[in-house]
């Protein structure tokens, strides 16, 4: 198409928004056609799926497959990248568009299925991740803490979570800097939410948006946030068995909510891991593992009710290892997932991937775990396949840059949150920064 501009009254500036008009609808209708033409899907004939354009691109990039018998409604087609399924947008019969999923992985098969007939294409979609971090809180001092504008806080971010509003919650934790405070992007504002608390890992409520997170100051001490009370902090204490054994201190370093059952867990430094009624505060101690410290919790949308603990370096026959628990069945369930437990880095499989003190983790809604793999100075990814690898950072070498895949630093990242958008939020302690994350 070539576009003939005379000479006219209109300035340059109205040219150029005549011309984005006129091609929004264009694509507009394009889109509209897709959605009324073509024909209803016969289930005695084959699906055909003769080509895709483009062959390769990001998350939510726009494809189109053509073929046969697609039918032209879209809730009836189902189509995957690998294992993820992609947005259908329109069908005429014989051409459709899809949106790329996120993070299918890097070459992609793509099957369509509609009714109980289903195809595969033999061609392969090759899928772009791109991964940048940003600094969006903290300059790099800790002489002083400091809230209001986000890029001259002074912090030591020690743990984070992110709320269903997608408020992100820093735990800010060093010699006299015990914070809990609130990170306001749009407004790039940091608002101190409680002072003078010692507080460990928080986790938010997905229903209700309270924000938990355990102290030490008894056994069964935590605090919650309502954002019904503005988030002021209320000091709760676990109610528990007249009976049975509990834990001789007050070492909890970790809450996560489960969606599922409702219920929050924790995990002592003496191996008891508890689940607490948010209502009644009433405890029960599932099992006990081995003792030593773990800073991660986190449950996975894939597979309800399987608990994943990250064990730090002093946890003995699971330290610096990923392990998880069916919290419905614990007594047979508790298993150890990845490999050496002397710690060091490793990416690939699941059981032979290694580790070094490992933090905070938190799954994403497409089942990826994210992990603070503080000692190590880099951000790992555990995939809904089983496989471990390294998003940012580089192995042993710690030091603070923004940038990409080859650029980027940390130093000790010990927190980790993820927006609905999929954005993580990164604690990198011992730079004295909140960092983001934006994964395509």
């Amino acid at each position: 198409m070539k576009w003939i501009v005379k000479r006219t009254g209109l300035c340059p500036v109205k040219i150029h928004i005549l011309l984005g008009i006129a091609l929004t609808t264009m694509m507009s209708c394009k889109d509209n056609d897709l959605k009324k033409e073509g024909g209803t899907y016969d289930p005695n004939s084959p699906i055909e799926l003769t080509s895709f354009y483009p062959d390769s691109g990001i998350y939510l990039e726009k494809v189109m497959l053509t073929g046969k018998n697609f039918g032209s409604d879209p809730k009836q087609i189902r189509v995957w990248f690998n294992q993820r399924k992609a947005a259908v947008v329109g069908s005429t019969g014989e051409r459709m568009y899809v949106l790329a999923p996120r993070l299918p992985g890097d070459t992609c098969v793509i099957s369509v299925a509609i009714g109980s007939d289903s195809v595969i294409f033999q061609k392969k979609f090759l899928y772009h991740t791109s991964v940048t971090v940003t600094t969006i809180a903290g300059n790099g001092s800790r002489a002083e803490y400091r809230d209001g504008d986000l890029t001259q806080s002074i912090v030591a971010p020690r743990y984070l979570c992110v709320d269903k509003e997608d408020n992100v919650f820093m735990i800010n934790r060093d010699v006299n800097m015990y914070h809990v405070a609130r990170i306001d992007e749009e407004a790039n504002e940091l608002i101190t939410v409680a002072r003078d608390v010692v507080a460990n890992v928080p986790a938010a409520d997905p229903l209700t948006g309270v924000i938990s997170f355990p102290t030490e100051t008894t056994v069964g001490s935590f605090y919650t946030l309502d954002p019904q009370e503005f988030w002021a902090p209320r000091i709760r204490e676990m109610k528990w068995p007249a009976t049975g054994d509990r834990p001789d201190a007050g070492w909890k370093h970790c809450m996560v909510f489960n969606p599922d059952d409702g219920f929050i867990y924790t995990r002592y430094y003496y191996g008891h891991i508890v689940k607490i009624n948010p209502r009644t505060y009433e405890v029960e101690t599932i099992y006990k593992t081995e003792q030593g410290d773990s800073y991660g919790l986190t449950f996975n949308p894939l597979t309800p009710n399987i608990l994943y603990i990250s064990f730090f370096g002093n946890a003995g026959v699971n330290a610096n290892s990923i392990c998880s628990i069916d919290v419905t069945d614990p007594e047979n369930t508790f298993k150890k997932l990845t490999g050496s437990t002397s710690g060091g880095h490793r990416d690939g499989r699941l059981e032979v991937a290694q580790f070094r003190n490992p933090e905070q983790i938190f799954c994403d809604a497409d089942g990826n775990i994210y992990v603070a793999d503080r000692s190590n100075h880099c951000i790992r990814r555990i995939t809904p396949e089983g496989l471990v690898e390294t998003v940012l950072g580089m192995p042993g070498t710690a030091g603070w840059r923004d940038g990409g895949k080859e650029e980027a630093l940390f130093n000790n990242p010990t927190g980790i949150g993820i927006s609905s958008d999929g954005s993580v939020y990164v604690a990198d302690f011992d730079n004295n920064r909140v960092r983001k994350l934006s994964v395509n």
